[in-house]
């Protein structure tokens, strides 16, 4: 992972094998995030998702697709240090995939823009 500093932006390039949401988690806690917009793309070889199966309670229904998965759009936001991201993307098979991003492995590159309004 290398992390670029730009003003208040944070920019940062993941590689192959690191795992998304992991590596989101250490940039919030290494970084004492509070409040931010995360955006990005790239490719994935791993993704596991969920997507909304009830109203009240809210459930997710987790699903999983393994093989070359292409993000074309990662919106998100970090809350009070917590993050919520959704993932939009298309597999080798030209299916589309949207829903929470739950996890996802890096295939060959990723780019994450996080957008910093508050931190510690």
């Amino acid at each position: 992972m290398l992390v670029k500093e730009k003003s208040n932006l944070l920019v940062i390039f993941l590689e192959h094998g690191e795992d998304l949401d992991q590596q989101i988690q250490s940039i919030i806690r290494e970084y004492k995030l509070i409040d931010a917009k995360i955006t990005g793309y790239g490719y994935l070889e791993r993704l596991e998702y969920g997507v909304l199966s009830q109203i009240d309670p809210f459930f997710l229904s987790k699903l999983l697709k393994e093989g070359l998965i292409t993000v074309t759009n990662l919106n998100g936001m970090i809350d009070n240090r917590e993050s919520t991201i959704m993932v939009s993307s298309v597999d080798d098979k030209f299916d589309r995939h949207q829903g929470r991003l739950i996890s996802g492995v890096v295939a060959n590159s990723f780019n994450i823009i996080l957008e910093i309004y508050k931190t510690e």
